[in-house]
């Protein structure tokens, strides 16, 4: 386990592989250790991170960070405080899919790609059960068995409910559609088919998101943990996106996925 303090509090991360720097940021269920397998798929040729939001894992439970500022804060100075190369690619999932998206924006120069898993364009396609109910429940009623991780499940009872409550709060009060409008680098974005926590959007929304340098990509027969549901599809799509250049339109089988446009 490797901790970097941070303003005296805990950021709690591990690191795996050599290359070019990755950062991964988890949602509101678990914690860094879901991305597990999508860092060793990855470390052949990139050096990735992943890190615990504080209120999750092994990080601080620092109660006046649960918001999404604080979390861009934290992001930035966990890179500074690590030295890591920039710009570098973010992925992240849920809540660390809009968090991921806030850094790019705000800081432009500094993300060279990002990969947005489970997105809520809209705030209100988080599931409202998660503003009250207790995570391991909502794991154990919504997710059910066919979506439990050891992964996932071994993580909760280290959640601070407080932390999963703001943030719900907040996201289901904002809407990201201007944020994805202005982010300055190439965004994959990516959802299961059948996630019950975010809902996708409907195949008439994407025209926004699929635009320019936008890929929208969607997992048939997957649910919210395609990192754990479809791991070599999911690590070959985020290699795939992360080594293609401008002109590239399709990168992988139109089976796997394929970019949409107006």
């Amino acid at each position: 386990m490797s901790i970097a303090t941070v303003d005296d509090y805990l950021i709690h991360y591990e690191v795996l592989g050599r290359g070019q720097p990755v950062l991964f940021i988890h949602g509101w269920l678990g914690s860094w250790r879901y991305w597990w397998p999508s860092m060793q798929g990855l470390s052949a040729q990139h050096r990735s991170f992943a890190i615990d939001l504080w209120g999750f894992g092994e990080s601080s439970k620092v109660k006046s960070g649960y918001s999404l500022s604080a979390y861009i804060d934290m992001l930035s100075a966990f890179t500074v405080h690590m030295g890591m190369t920039r710009p570098l690619t973010l992925i992240g999932h849920g809540l660390g899919a809009i968090t991921a998206l806030k850094y790019a924006t705000k800081h432009p120069g500094q993300v060279e790609k990002l990969v947005a898993v489970a997105l809520p364009v809209n705030g209100t396609a988080v599931d409202a059960r998660l503003l009250d109910m207790d995570v391991s429940n909502f794991s154990a009623k919504v997710l059910g068995k066919t979506e439990s991780f050891s992964e996932v499940e071994n993580e909760l009872r280290k959640t601070d409910q407080e932390a999963v409550n703001k943030l719900v709060q907040e996201v289901r009060r904002n809407d990201f559609a201007n944020d994805l409008a202005n982010c300055a680098c190439p965004v994959m974005i990516l959802y299961g088919q059948n996630d019950s926590v975010v809902t996708p959007p409907a195949a008439t929304n994407n025209h926004q998101m699929s635009a320019g340098n936008r890929y929208y990509v969607r997992l048939d027969n997957c649910g919210h943990f395609p990192m754990l549901e479809a791991k070599v599809q999911f690590n070959r799509l985020i290699l795939e996106f992360m080594h293609a250049d401008d002109t590239v339109t399709e990168l992988a089988p139109k089976e796997y996925w394929q970019r949409r446009t107006r």
